[in-house]
């Protein structure tokens, strides 16, 4: 049997807690990339993406189009990771309505019927957002993702951290503002469709960013709640 003195045990303890931190900083930069290029596609940091495909996403050039590998991972196998997704929104700790409607989404979009879903989801988001903000009057939903955002040290790898990150970057695009007598943004745009203005040409893949958003909030959601019973 190996016996180690005290001495190399903390030598071994030492490799192995540096080993550990320099993944942790790795794994960091590579979801700081993956967000990058997810935002700038209009989505949202994907509960459903595994590390594998987060590692694939930060270390190749071979995924420049973003959209083109996200449409293949969500509609794969009948749109398995879809019906993933909208299945654990309906399972997370959020209001009741706010599953109901989630549901009666899910439904629009397998009749294809887009621009009812995308306008509804919208509703879904803003329910989830409002939760996180100490002020439930509050309707501001840029403000409560920056605030949030501002919580986490710039430096740390924690999945929270990247998905408020990343979410903050869609709610921004999402509110931008808009004038209503210029071209309609390529990007669903939260006034245009709220207002009436938009044209409604809603595809498969905008309600899938949606259903992604809410189910990137979702993980938050039950994330917090963990640690709140925790705490207790």
């Amino acid at each position: 049997m190996l016996e180690l003195t005290k001495e190399q045990m903390e030598v071994i303890q030492k490799a192995i807690s540096k080993k550990a931190e320099e993944s942790v900083q790795e794994f960091d930069k590579e979801l700081d990339i993956v967000v990058s290029k997810l935002s700038t596609e209009g989505w949202t940091l994907p509960a459903e993406l595994n590390i594998y495909a987060v590692k694939t996403i930060a270390n190749t050039n071979k995924l420049d189009d973003i959209n083109a590998f996200l449409k293949w991972f969500f509609t794969i196998e009948d749109f398995q990771k879809t019906k993933d997704m909208v299945n654990g929104i309906k399972a997370s700790p959020i209001k009741e309505g706010l599953k109901n409607l989630t549901d009666q989404c899910w439904q629009a979009f397998q009749n294809k019927l887009y621009a009812v879903c995308a306008t509804s989801l919208l509703s879904v988001i803003e329910g989830i957002l409002s939760e996180f903000s100490d002020d439930k009057q509050d309707v501001r939903m840029m403000k409560v993702c920056q605030k949030k955002v501002d919580t986490f040290p710039s430096t740390g790898s924690t999945i929270q951290k990247h998905v408020w990150i990343s979410y903050n970057n869609f709610i921004r695009n999402l509110y931008q503002k808009s004038d209503f007598s210029a071209d309609e943004p390529e990007t669903i745009n939260r006034h245009w469709l709220l207002h009436g203005r938009s044209d409604f040409e809603i595809d498969e893949m905008d309600c899938i960013r949606l259903f992604n958003a809410v189910q990137s909030l979702c993980m938050i959601v039950k994330v917090e709640a963990k640690e709140t019973q925790s705490e207790n």
